[in-house]
């Protein structure tokens, strides 16, 4: 959505907060939002890789942002990253801390003419586009943007989008920085641009969000992980009907779209030896049999493990992936789907 003089990518609703004069940015509609279970109504305001995004006419540009204020184990500050096209910013322009208190980022220009130069081998974001990747672990507020700016072109960005939703391993879990989550590591490896709608610890593959991602014709491919999020609360049985029905409502709304499906990548329920997680994995795994068969091969199961089957790709909660974990994720998974994207 265009913001002022920017895009705000991945970003669909925009939510008032009057006492700080600022916005809290959303993942969705507001009526999507609230039509998700309560967990994930409160979780879709992270802002996992949402960006803003300019291209700068003068010198400097300054935006005014704020950490939602974080409660229990949740740092009060974030990792905010800056991009120029492709190209993470150098140490001049990032990282950046965001906390609760509001926090101004100034970017100045610098001497682009080396990434120019690069550009003339080809690009998916043009050297000129300026990208704010916001911390994914949290919620952040907008505030003022000040500057000689423009909003990106169509043409100075990719042209085809990888929509992702899972549970808060897509969403980020852990990574570092914004960049080194595996759902974005995956799409620059595309060459695609990212639509990020994981939602931690509340993936319950709501009949809202089937809808919400029916409804949009602005992907190409899209990637769902499911299965980790209900280990604790589901059997295989229920796993196996909400998947169905989930997947069944995206294939029936894009006929035109390639799926892919994935369950859990390697966590401590394999290195313990739970038999939920065989089951989990079973249960995704004949969805996606039944459903390919009746939506014409566009969908495409990958068992988590094949993507990720070691404990030395965890942080250490034995849960969540480490840099390494989401880099392995995002290197096998985009050997697998480049396939596809070429035959499609």
């Amino acid at each position: 959505m265009e913001f002022g003089s920017t895009i705000l990518h991945n970003v669909e609703s925009l939510i008032r907060d009057e006492e700080a004069g600022d916005y809290l940015l959303c993942r969705v509609p507001e009526p999507t939002r609230l039509g998700l279970n309560m967990k994930a109504q409160k979780n879709i305001l992270f802002a996992s890789n949402s960006e803003i995004r300019f291209v700068m006419k003068g010198d400097s540009a300054v935006l005014g942002l704020r950490r939602m204020p974080a409660k229990g184990d949740i740092r009060s500050q974030g990792v905010l990253e800056v991009f120029q096209g492709d190209y993470q910013g150098s140490y001049e322009i990032s990282p950046w801390s965001v906390t609760a208190d509001r926090t101004e980022i100034t970017i100045r220009r610098q001497d682009w003419s080396a990434i120019q130069r690069f550009a003339g081998n080809g690009y998916s974001f043009h050297p000129s586009v300026t990208r704010i990747l916001l911390p994914y672990d949290w919620g952040c507020c907008l505030g003022n943007i000040k500057g000689d700016i423009r909003p990106p072109k169509k043409q100075e960005m990719p042209g085809k989008r990888l929509l992702v939703y899972g549970s808060s391993i897509t969403h980020g879990g852990n990574a570092s920085v914004p960049s080194g989550t595996y759902a974005f590591r995956l799409a620059r490896k595309l060459g695609y641009d990212l639509i990020n709608l994981g939602c931690a610890g509340s993936c319950q593959m709501d009949e809202a969000m089937a809808s919400y991602i029916g409804s949009r014709d602005d992907w190409d491919m899209a990637l769902f992980e499911l299965g980790i999020n209900v280990i604790e609360t589901w059997d295989g049985d229920r796993l196996y009907g909400k998947a169905l029905a989930f997947l069944a409502a995206v294939l029936e709304a894009r006929p035109d779209k390639q799926v892919f499906v994935t369950d859990m990548y390697y966590n401590r329920y394999d290195f313990e030896g739970d038999k939920r997680a065989a089951r989990f994995r079973g249960a995704i795994q004949r969805c996606a049999a039944v459903l390919s068969g009746q939506y014409g091969g566009r969908l495409h199961y990958i068992n988590g493990l094949e993507a990720m089957d070691t404990p030395q790709g965890l942080s250490s909660d034995g849960l969540h992936p480490s840099d390494l974990g989401h880099g392995m994720i995002a290197e096998r998974l985009a050997g697998y789907m480049a396939e596809k994207k070429e035959v499609n």
